[in-house]
């Protein structure tokens, strides 16, 4: 395994030169437990094994195993090391509308997502009017990303609930692993054509803020106002996604297709 790890970690320091080596590193784990090679329980080597076989530092290798623990994808135990934890393990959000730009130019691909709140909406508000009239409510979804290990998103997603409502039962840890396109897709059953972006530059709510920035002085940040629509063939939007973005390095690509 170490090999192997030793030579992925090469191949995205290669790629992304101007990138933190921990998130290159990160990415090689990843990508690797992805793939099988580190399976469920695997035991990593200790991190001066490590130390003595990849391209990196210590302190460097420290910093990924730390994050890689605090996401979830690994996990310790006292006295007997570092394993690869349980679960679904693919991180790369399939969101062909958008995606985020390191500084490097490299394109993003691990966003790890935590679900703050599911409900079922009855009442009107602007999801009604964009969204459409719809008797049996809206599925309301709150969520924060963390995007590249590098800074936390705000993300609110309106659907009509005659064509997601199955988004309701659905397992959290399948809504922490996937974005609103194939679960919409699977769980929907619908077949999304489009979308549109609209993207300006806001005042940052200060709720919003504080789940993002809680150690800052969230009275008066700014950052990006991400509007998602997404449409079938004939236009109808069937989904509102609006995501808060703090003030970063990283840039945006937006697309219209889905395809």
């Amino acid at each position: 395994m170490l090999p192997l790890l030793a030579e992925r970690t090469s191949r995205h320091l290669e790629r992304s030169p101007k990138s933190p080596k921990y998130l290159c590193l990160r990415d090689a784990i990843i990508e690797l437990i992805v793939e099988g090679h580190l399976g469920e329980g695997t035991r990593l080597p200790t991190e001066q094994a490590l130390a003595e076989t990849l391209p990196v530092s210590l302190g460097t290798i420290q910093k990924a195993l730390r994050e890689l623990v605090e996401s979830g994808e690994l996990h310790r135990r006292r006295r007997l090391g570092t394993f690869v934890a349980g679960g679904d393990h693919r991180r790369e959000i399939t969101t062909p509308a958008f995606h985020f730009i390191r500084p490097d130019g490299a394109r993003v691909r691990m966003v790890f997502i935590h679900l703050l709140k599911r409900e079922r909406v009855l009442r009107p508000g602007a999801w009604s009017r964009i969204l459409g009239e719809c008797t049996s409510g809206y599925v309301h979804l709150v969520r924060q990303d963390r995007i590249d290990g590098a800074f936390d998103c705000h993300t609110e997603i309106y659907l009509r609930t005659d064509m997601a409502s199955a988004l309701l039962e659905a397992e959290t840890e399948a809504l922490e692993h996937e974005s609103i396109l194939p679960l919409l897709e699977t769980q929907g059953r619908v077949t999304l054509s489009h979308a549109e972006n609209h993207l300006r530059m806001v005042r940052l709510p200060k709720a919003v803020a504080k789940v993002m920035l809680s150690s800052q002085d969230t009275s008066t940040l700014f950052g990006l106002r991400l509007e998602t629509f997404y449409r079938l063939e004939d236009g109808t939007t069937v989904a509102w996604q609006v995501m808060h973005i703090p003030s970063n390095d990283y840039s945006l690509s937006l697309s219209t297709g889905l395809r």
